[in-house]
């Protein structure tokens, strides 16, 4: 909710207002010194997202496919090749986290199934089943991740007579299916059944297959073509299949999301991502924001289509994808899949490390590609610990914004090409890009102006493994297609480490702006304003403590409804434990919204990451947009 919607529902008492606990009329401040202010018991944040641990714990998952021999072959893995990817993943890329293989595509060829329908491995070609390469995995300290998507019934479970859903002997395979409707109809074979989730049995089986995976150890399942099954349209090639329905489609994946639990990662792969990826949002972890991969390079990280259509794939390549959707990135919110990473396609190193900076500041699973026979000597651009660090502290960063105008309406209101990403201990990755085919760009990120330091901070070159020193902006002269990755690490002030909501998570209608003057950095978080939806506004900061104990925040903000505002205030660890709150904290009436005062207040945390959320729930009053939080001792 922006500022003209906001002002009209909460003006002098209105009726969102009148909703809540009545607000207390308050003298308008001017900008401020420090006002302490009080806190009370609050009910718990309504959330929009699945908000799982592993989204609560930043970036995606490190990993390898199958997909650098599968496309280029047009056909499934053979065994032999899965068996020698798995032992050079162990030796040579495990050791860096990449502690997961997963199978892709290719898939119809799996008709062996247990007596409830559930394929029983990979490829009828192959003589070990998904039990036999999930020990065989952990035995080499890596899991076992599965492409499938548990809507698919195979035909030859159809047929067979003896094969009943789980749970339900009295329902045959063949029941929870509809006459004719295969996956990619007349397209992929007519060996996949979508499942029809209207009919007796259907929500036993689609739960009952992941629950099988998850027997199996499986602890990522990749469910793919949700938009064929959606409403049976794809943007390339028309209709490919019967649609399904917008409802259908929801019932499908809340049946997933109860099912997985905080047990398995959903990542949702070819979603069309309709309003907003709301579906999407409330019951995966990650969705992907591009097309496929495909034969990697440059032009399927940079080129192609550029602006967005309102259809799988919303944006062609990875830069647009990761831009326009990281409005729905973030602690709690979702996971940007950018597809798979194949170094060995790229024209040079400095491409390479463009595909690497990417994945990394956007917090992109790390999914490699590329096989054992493919990677030649460029294994480098995944092995770089600096740069990994980044992704094991759970970086996800965003674009410089611009304004609040949707990436999908304005180009413009969004830099693909500069990004920011903040660290729990406070320190920061930025990453500067040239996309340009032919012009040497310099790039710049101004530490006051785009991110809202204070002061100067210590810059680090994380590929070039130096120390630039203290500086006041980090700025990199690139030739066509290169980039640039730092570490900002800034310098204590008072002791107190800031955290500026431009560049923290957002749910529920809370969102960048920067139509009021007198904020620090880029902008600010608004829409932490009354709301008729089933979810509240909200933003998540990642912080750490040195310690348990209580800790002084500092909450910069601007209200100018003529009365005191509350936002509900908590602190969680990632694994979901709640350490302090919720609570309401005041937030006393400003002169005008473009009038910053800081109120204080205390917290409680825990030793290490906790995770401070900051919302307008529905006991609370009033408005309050968000410039940044401070943790002090």
């Amino acid at each position: 909710m922006k500022n003209l919607s906001r002002r009209s529902l909460l003006a002098f008492g209105g009726a969102a207002a009148l909703a809540c606990t009545a607000a207390v009329e308050a003298p308008a401040r001017a900008a401020s010194t420090d006002l302490t202010v009080p806190t009370s018991p609050a009910p718990p944040l309504r959330l929009a997202s699945r908000n799982s641990v592993f989204t609560r714990r930043g970036a995606g998952p490190r990993y390898w496919n199958i997909y650098g021999y599968a496309f280029p072959h047009n056909a499934p893995i053979p065994e032999d090749e899965w068996k020698a990817n798995i032992d050079w993943l162990a030796s040579d890329l495990a050791p860096y986290g990449y502690d997961m293989a997963c199978t892709d595509g290719w898939i119809e060829g799996s008709s062996r199934t247990t007596p409830n329908g559930y394929i029983v491995t990979y490829n009828d070609s192959w003589q070990h089943d998904w039990a036999y390469w999930s020990h065989y995995l952990a035995e080499r300290g890596m899991k076992l991740g599965v492409y499938y998507n548990p809507l698919w019934v195979h035909k030859a479970a159809v047929e067979d007579p003896s094969k009943t859903v789980v749970g339900r002997p009295d329902i045959k395979i063949a029941d929870i299916v509809a006459p004719g409707d295969f996956f990619a109809k007349n397209i992929g074979g007519n060996t996949l059944y979508w499942l029809d989730v209207t009919r007796p049995g259907a929500k036993e089986y689609l739960q009952g297959y992941v629950a099988y995976f998850k027997r199996l150890r499986v602890p990522y399942l990749r469910v793919d073509f949700l938009s064929w099954y959606e409403n049976g349209m794809d943007a390339n090639i028309g209709q490919v299949n019967a649609p399904h329905g917008r409802a259908n489609y929801e019932t499908a994946l809340a049946w997933l999301n109860e099912a997985a639990g905080e047990d398995l990662e959903l990542s949702l792969v070819m979603p069309h991502l309709f309003d907003d990826a709301s579906a999407e949002l409330a019951n995966g972890d990650l969705v992907r924001i591009d097309a496929d991969a495909d034969r990697g390079g440059w032009d399927r990280l940079s080129g192609g289509r550029q602006g967005w259509q309102d259809a799988w794939p919303n944006w062609f390549n990875p830069f647009a994808g990761f831009t326009g959707w990281s409005h729905r990135n973030g602690r709690g919110q979702l996971i940007l899949d950018g597809d798979f990473m194949r170094a060995s396609t790229f024209a040079s190193d400095d491409e390479r490390r463009t595909m690497m900076n990417l994945m990394v500041i956007a917090g992109s699973p790390l999914a490699i590609a590329d096989t054992y026979q493919q990677i030649g000597n460029d294994a480098w651009v995944y092995t770089n610990k600096d740069v990994l660090e980044l992704n094991q502290e759970g970086l996800v960063g965003k674009p410089l914004y611009r304004s609040a105008t949707p990436y999908s309406v304005d180009p413009g209101s969004r830099d693909s090409e500069r990004w920011a990403g903040q660290l729990p201990d406070g320190s920061w990755a930025v990453a500067l890009f040239n996309r340009s085919d032919s012009t040497t760009q310099t790039k710049t990120i101004d530490f006051a102006n785009d991110l809202g330091l204070s002061g100067a901070a210590n810059v680090r070159d994380l590929w070039a493994h130096r120390d630039l020193g203290v500086r006041t902006e980090a700025t990199a002269t690139l030739a066509p297609h290169a980039s640039a990755l730092f570490r900002i690490t800034p310098l204590k002030d008072r002791g107190a480490t800031r955290y500026p909501a431009a560049y923290a998570a957002w749910g529920g209608g809370a969102g960048f702006n920067n139509d009021h003057a007198g904020h620090d950095g880029s902008g600010f978080v608004d829409g932490l304003a009354a709301t008729a939806g089933s979810a509240d506004p909200l933003v998540t900061f990642a912080v750490r403590a040195p310690r348990r104990g209580e800790y002084t925040i500092r909450y910069r903000y601007a209200n100018a409804t003529g009365a005191t505002s509350t936002l509900t205030v908590s602190a969680e660890r990632a694994d979901h434990s709640v350490v302090d709150g919720p609570r309401h904290v005041d937030f006393p009436a400003l002169a005008t919204w473009d009038t910053w005062g800081v109120a204080t207040a205390g917290i409680t945390l825990e030793a290490g990451d906790n995770l401070i959320t900051l919302g307008r729930g529905r006991s609370d009053v009033g408005a309050v947009n968000l410039n940044w939080i401070e943790l002090g001792a």
